[in-house]
């Protein structure tokens, strides 16, 4: 060989190491769960800013990415926080930055004359952090859920699996529920 080839090869082979650390590094970082305890970074919140009062919600149940490691283990032993709004209040909702990062579920539930009524908003990576609800005497706000998206997919029904849920009962102090349909 001759040192125009050795300085090639010797190019090449630095162009090699250098790719693999940094595609390395990257799938490393990309790859890291936050919830399974790898990071230092705060576990996701989400806050309710009621009147004068700010509730942090922690996660009522949280997964790694690929539905592991939950925390509480069983689905029974999670716990709804309660945030009552009163009727004729809002409530400005915000979530933590490593939720609001990636695509995020808003669910809504009021309770109408007509009965309980609910909905689903999708919520694209980096576009709300916060948003305001309000409750009204036709529409009181009874719960409140930002699901957080797994890898995991239902392919069956084309839907990505929750890895978890911050979820708030805001049902208003003294609202008196109606009964279950006992169907």
């Amino acid at each position: 060989m001759n040192s125009g080839e050795k300085k090639a090869l010797a190019i090449i082979a630095a162009v090699v190491v250098a790719f693999v650390v940094i595609v390395g590094g990257t799938v490393a970082v990309l790859t890291k769960d936050q919830w399974s305890g790898d990071s230092t970074e705060e576990q996701p919140y989400l806050q309710l800013a009621v009147g004068d009062r700010l509730v942090r919600v922690d996660p009522t149940r949280m997964c790694d990415v690929f539905l592991k490691n939950c925390e509480p283990k069983r689905m029974a032993d999670a716990q709804v926080q309660r945030v009552p709004v009163p009727v004729g209040e809002s409530v400005m909702l915000s979530v933590s930055n490593d939720i609001a990062e990636w695509p995020w579920n808003l669910v809504i539930q009021y309770l109408t004359p007509e009965g309980l009524d609910g909905t689903s908003v999708p919520m694209r990576s980096n576009s709300t952090y916060t948003t305001v609800l309000h409750s009204t005497p036709d529409r009181i706000l009874v719960n409140v859920e930002v699901q957080v998206p797994s890898a995991i997919a239902d392919a069956q029904n084309n839907n990505v699996i929750a890895r978890g849920y911050l979820a708030a009962d805001t049902s208003p102090q003294d609202l008196p529920l109606p009964a279950a349909n006992p169907r």
